[in-house]
């Protein structure tokens, strides 16, 4: 009975087995003729599924090669080969295992968090606008040059004064120390190199447009890497100590250690020309040490050269709101009864910049602005310095 239920059970699982073959073969058909009939309508399917089929293998193919590890010569280890003398008989495989490194380390790079790159030259000269407030020493140092090269690229605007930088001014700035040196009529490469002292190869340089043998024109602007000329003398300010009353009220001002120094030169500190009081040591008034010019209330009051401010605040004998600025070459000039400050202490001024408000504050009997010139401390006539 139990021999004739399995014989039973065979024969089942054998009929089942042909049905499921026959329906396969069938579909299979099926899908093969619909797909020969109907090929646009299958196309995108059979795209899908072949993309899909594409990204398994090429993953399949990632992990495989992941796992292949060089060999210890080319990670800088010992040889795979085990050691043998000639004629002695090959170690055996399990021999090799006690010797062999169980791991040999990944070829990984180490982490570099932090990239220096080298500087480089610039490629090119470039230009550069003069801001209020920059000094030759900050714009050498803003682009890694010495101040001395700012003015040899520049000798025709600042004229080796370096009082003369006026904001907005427009600045060659070179990519390297050295001069910028414009050709003059019957100048040669070799004359310019000479003057200069250095080797002639070193004017054929990326910066300038220059082949050798090349005929040199007038006006020509040639980078001489290197160059050197007459050296400047540095006008450093030297500033004066307040007398009177500005010495000791509380909008005196602590200088900084180097700040603008004034041209020696002075522009009117107005707008106006009217004089509107007392002259300097008017014979109505001979103590009064300034010139009183006539303005209207909120108009702007100008520096009247390059300075720093020596004073900034309220004054309790007379004057007001006072301004002084110290030109650091023996000069002070006094802007009183103003109506606001628009300069802080220690700032330095370019001649012509606004630094207030004209007004009528302290004794004063209308807007004006009470303007001195001093000279190691002591009154000027004004007249004498005003264009």
């Amino acid at each position: 009975m139990s021999k004739y239920s399995q014989g039973e059970k065979r024969t089942d699982h054998t009929a089942l087995a042909q049905r499921l073959l026959s329906h396969f073969f069938c579909w299979a058909s099926a899908f093969f003729w619909r797909a020969h009939v109907d090929w646009r309508t299958r196309r995108p399917t059979l795209v899908r599924i072949t993309a899909h089929l594409s990204l398994a293998m090429l993953a399949l193919v990632v992990l495989v090669v992941g796992r292949i590890r060089p060999p210890a010569q080319a990670l800088g280890g010992p040889s795979l080969a085990p050691p043998s003398a000639p004629g002695a008989v090959p170690p055996t495989p399990a021999e090799v295992s006690l010797w062999r490194p169980s791991g040999l380390p990944a070829l990984t790079r180490l982490a570099q968090p932090h990239t220096d790159i080298p500087e480089r030259p610039r490629s090119s000269v470039i230009t550069y606008t003069v801001q209020p407030g920059d000094t030759v020493f900050g714009i050498a140092e803003k682009f890694g040059l010495s101040p001395h090269t700012i003015y040899w690229a520049n000798t025709d605007i600042l004229q080796d004064n370096p009082h003369r930088l006026w904001p907005d001014t427009v600045l060659n700035i070179l990519p390297v120390n050295g001069v910028y040196h414009t050709v003059a009529g019957g100048e040669t490469v070799a004359s310019i190199a000479d003057k200069y002292g250095i080797d002639v190869s070193v004017l054929y340089n990326e910066w300038n447009d220059l082949e050798e043998g090349q005929r040199l024109q007038a006006g020509m602007k040639l980078v001489v890497p290197g160059g050197t000329r007459e050296f400047i003398v540095w006008q450093l300010p030297t500033y004066s100590e307040l007398r009177g009353s500005a010495a000791y009220d509380a909008g005196t001002c602590a200088l900084p250690a180097n700040g603008l120094r004034g041209n020696g030169w002075f522009i009117w500190p107005t707008d106006s020309r009217r004089i509107s009081g007392w002259l300097f040591h008017d014979p109505r008034n001979p103590a009064h040490t300034g010139l009183d010019i006539g303005v209207v209330t909120g108009d702007p009051i100008y520096a009247a050269d390059n300075g720093v401010v020596r004073y900034a605040g309220w004054n309790n004998v007379g004057y007001g709101y006072l301004i002084v600025l110290d030109h650091g070459n023996g000069f002070q000039t006094y802007y009183a009864h103003l109506s606001a400050i628009w300069v802080v202490c220690g700032q330095s001024v370019m001649q012509g910049t606004p630094i207030g408000a004209g007004g009528s504050t302290g004794h004063s009997t209308g807007p004006h602005l009470h303007f001195e010139v001093r000279y190691d401390g002591y009154p000027q006539d004004p007249f004498n310095y005003l264009p």
